[in-house]
Parts: structure tokens; C-alpha cells; sequence
């Protein structure tokens, strides 16, 4: 009897763990185009914008860095992603040095800022630059941004190592940037990720988002200024270039 009791109370308390993490929502799931999500975007995305500092004059973002971002941000605070650059940033020289350093290298780097799963991180985000480099000679994606579906898909099945959740932030990210600063007609490119172009509150939408994000030149991936102490900020949890990748994005 005091067997099955133990039995009894292992598979509830199993149950009751199931649900808890059940429980537990993922900041950056897919959220489906509506007038409140808009709106609530926009919210987000102007206290996020109202803790950064714009640059000097605007400037283009960077797409690798994006994918990095997201990379040491998954499943966490984007401030984690934005000291792990900026990390990056100060302990190499450029993209290069990086490319062809160790990954247990860069782990003793972020060792302190507890990531889940460091080393994975750190690989990872070796072997996607070290891939991209020997596909394109360089350590660059910016191709993305003007390349045919057809090019994008080669691509991507020539560097098996970004995986489809990268892919679809990448489409994401391009695609949003395409609207807010391509001088051509992006009707087609908003229809793309879920905007109805001749709703009125798609105008409405992305002429605010326009006037937050112009004085960067690209979406931002910071939620604040770099601390002092090397410590990840932990509000806003998103920053805006998340925001913005999980609206519309692909369940």
C-alpha cells in the first residue's frame, strides 16, 4: 500500500509540473495581425524606442547580427541578446576574428550571463558565421534583402545550420524593413506577412511605426543603453526588431 501511495503521488506531482510548464507563454510566439495587436505593438515598440538613443544620422541594419541577437536572446530577456553582442562587439576585432575563434572561446566570454545552454549558443552562432562566410565570401547577409525567392532558397538549403525559425525571423525582419523604408510600393510586401495594405489601420500602423523607426535607419535590437556592469536589462522583455518579427510571423 505504501508503495502504490508513492506511485500516486509521483505521477500527480508529475502531472502538476506538466501543467505549469504548460503554463508558461513564450514572449516571441507568433501573433496574428489584428487592429489590438497593432495596436499593443506599437505600444510596446514606443517605450522600447523611448529608452534608445538614435544614431548620428540613420544607418542600415545588419542582418547577421540580427540572427545573432536571436540567437543568444532565445527563450530570454532581449537584453541577454544585446550584451552578448555587445561582447561580441568588444572582444573581436570584426566578424572575421569571430568567424574563426573557438566557440569554447566565446562560452568563457558569456559564462556570466548564465544562458541556457551557452555552448550550444556559442556554436551555433560559429557555424552560422563560418557557413555564410563560405558561401559568400563574406560575413554578410544583406543579399537577403534585394535577393529573388528562388536565390533566398538556395541559400538557405546550402547552409543547412539557420534553421526554418531563423529563416522565418529573417523573412520577418526583411520584410518589415522593406516597408518602412523601401521608396517603391509595399502593398504586396505587407499582404506577405498578414496586413490587409488597404485597411486603414494598416496605414494608420505603419505610418507611426515610420516615424519611431526613421531616425535609426533600421529596426533597433536593443531595449536600452549598454549597462556598466556588463548585466542584461530585462525590461522591455522584447525589443523592437522582436516585437515586430513575431507580428504576422508563422505559426
Amino acid at each position: 500500500m505504501v508503495a502504490t501511495k508513492k506511485t500516486t503521488k509521483k505521477k500527480a506531482t508529475k502531472k502538476k509540473a506538466t501543467k505549469k510548464s504548460a503554463d508558461v507563454v513564450d514572449p516571441r510566439a507568433p501573433v496574428p495581425v489584428s487592429p489590438k495587436a497593432m495596436d499593443e505593438t506599437l505600444a510596446a515598440i514606443e517605450q522600447a524606442i523611448g529608452r534608445l538613443t538614435p544614431p548620428a544620422e540613420p544607418e542600415t541594419g545588419q542582418l547577421v547580427s540580427g540572427l545573432l541577437h536571436r540567437i543568444f536572446a532565445d527563450g530570454l530577456p532581449c537584453g541577454h541578446g544585446q550584451e552578448a553582442l555587445r561582447r561580441i562587439d568588444s572582444e573581436y576585432v570584426d566578424r572575421n576574428e569571430y568567424r574563426v575563434t573557438e566557440a569554447y572561446e566565446t562560452e568563457e566570454v558569456m559564462a556570466d550571463l548564465d544562458l541556457p545552454e551557452t555552448f550550444e549558443r556559442c556554436r551555433t552562432a560559429k557555424e552560422i558565421v563560418g557557413q555564410i562566410y563560405n558561401d559568400q565570401n563574406s560575413v554578410s547577409l544583406e543579399f537577403l534583402r534585394e535577393a529573388p525567392a528562388a536565390e533566398r532558397k538556395g541559400f538557405y538549403m546550402r547552409v543547412p545550420v539557420i534553421t526554418p525559425p531563423m529563416i522565418d525571423f529573417l523573412a520577418q525582419v526583411v520584410s518589415y524593413e522593406e516597408i518602412l523604408f523601401s521608396p517603391r510600393s509595399t502593398q504586396r510586401a505587407q499582404a506577405r506577412i498578414g496586413f490587409d495594405p488597404k485597411a486603414a489601420a494598416t496605414t494608420k500602423f505603419f505610418d507611426r511605426l515610420r516615424e519611431l523607426i526613421a531616425p535609426f535607419g533600421h529596426v533597433p535590437m536593443q531595449v536600452g543603453a549598454d549597462t556598466t556592469d556588463g548585466k542584461p536589462l530585462l525590461e522591455p522583455e522584447l525589443c523592437p526588431m522582436c516585437l515586430l518579427a513575431r507580428l504576422g510571423a508563422k505559426k
